[in-house]
């Protein structure tokens, strides 16, 4: 059996690839698991994030103190 997390405790599986893979089973013979399937949209967003989210959430770790007055700042006005 797999294990369910990664090292770096992410879910293991549960990538943009198979949620395609189930929406085109879906399509063929629906199983009921995404009614009308995952749509254009979410799916680019999706992939979007599995592919640039751990840099930039790297990025702003790193800067947030400056994000954080920057924001305060900002709300200010």
């Amino acid at each position: 059996m797999k294990n369910l997390k990664t090292p770096r405790y992410d879910i293991t599986g549960n990538s943009f690839f198979r949620v395609l893979r189930f929406n085109l089973l879906n399509k063929v013979a629906p199983t009921g698991n995404y009614r009308l399937g995952t749509g254009l949209r979410p799916g680019m967003t999706l992939l979007f994030l599995q592919w640039f989210g751990r840099p930039l959430f790297r990025l702003l770790i790193r800067y947030e103190p400056h994000l954080h007055r920057l924001h305060q700042k900002l709300k200010r006005h």
